[in-house]
């Protein structure tokens, strides 16, 4: 099984088996996987209120579970879960409660040793729906994005910038705010990075439709351009779908994404119309220089 395909699998279930072995990782729901620039993964997932973590060298063989925190609270369900990404310095994972409050923990990879909790959101209370994503980009940065609900009670994508590994984060921002009041209310962000570009998708709520769209930045997510439609179709619905689909950036440079309307998941690149591809949900994808994978 292809690399970026095995790794692929353990997205949506702890208890995983390889082509030839299987391993017990650990019990749990809602995993989320990173691989560092050294090709280590790194593997965050929830059980009941506590955050643990595991990791492996190759991809075949984990360690086993390490409890980060107890977070009462932890939102876990519908995507909703522990997020992670990795440097070469540093290990950052987010997590939301349900008092509406998005954590970080750092591992300093120099020392082995885990930060404690810090809060990210700098209002209380504000990110109720329980939706966090995380990327990592060069030297040592960090983006988080979470759906906010500061100001006026409607949800809005905000997000945070750590540029010393997670020890510390900017001031909360507001990245995007629907001009019909909110954004899809409990549907997954999902962000990527290749080098300073930082990527995010979201479902949007425009004129009844919730259709999903990128916003991104060629600054290392200092700066947000435009907000940009996925494919040509949309989707009226007067009700959450709760999913969030996937996104990737292939080492080309190139932005790939997979997506569901209705029942049917879709492909697209930016500013081209999309490929039906299956009946399903939940999806997420990898883009190679060998292809693209979607699971």
């Amino acid at each position: 099984m292809p690399y970026f395909l095995y790794m692929l699998t353990i997205l949506w279930a702890v208890r995983w088996y390889g082509a030839e072995t299987g391993q017990t990782i650990g019990e749990g729901t809602h995993p989320a996987v990173a691989i560092d620039p050294a090709g280590k993964v790194h593997v965050v997932y929830g059980q009941g209120q506590k955050i643990l973590y595991s990791t492996s060298a190759t991809g075949e063989s984990f360690s086993r579970p390490q409890l980060i925190d107890s977070l009462p609270g932890l939102h876990l369900g519908a995507s909703r879960g522990p997020q992670i990404a990795a440097t070469s310095g540093s290990v950052v994972i987010t997590a939301i409660d349900k008092a509406g409050d998005v954590w970080a923990y750092r591992l300093d990879r120099t020392t082995g040793h885990w930060q404690k909790r810090i809060t990210v959101t700098d209002v209380p209370r504000t990110a109720l729906e329980g939706f966090v994503t995380l990327t990592a980009g060069p030297d040592d940065t960090f983006n988080a994005f979470w759906l906010d609900l500061r100001g006026n009670k409607r949800n809005k994508i905000a997000g945070a910038h750590s540029t010393n590994g997670g020890r510390t984060w900017s001031a909360n921002r507001i990245i995007y705010q629907s001009p019909d009041g909110t954004v899809c209310e409990c549907c997954q962000l999902t962000a990527v990075s290749r080098g300073d570009q930082v990527v995010l998708m979201f479902r949007n709520f425009l004129k009844g439709s919730r259709d999903m769209y990128l916003i991104s930045s060629a600054d290392g997510g200092q700066t947000f351009g435009r907000a940009v439609r996925l494919g040509v179709g949309t989707w009226l619905l007067n009700a959450c779908p709760m999913d969030g689909g996937g996104l990737f950036i292939n080492p080309q440079g190139a932005i790939w994404t997979v997506w569901r309307r209705r029942d049917t998941l879709f492909t697209a690149r930016p500013g081209e119309a999309e490929t039906k591809i299956a009946v399903g949900k939940n999806p997420k994808i990898v883009s190679t220089l060998n292809g693209t994978y979607v699971l």
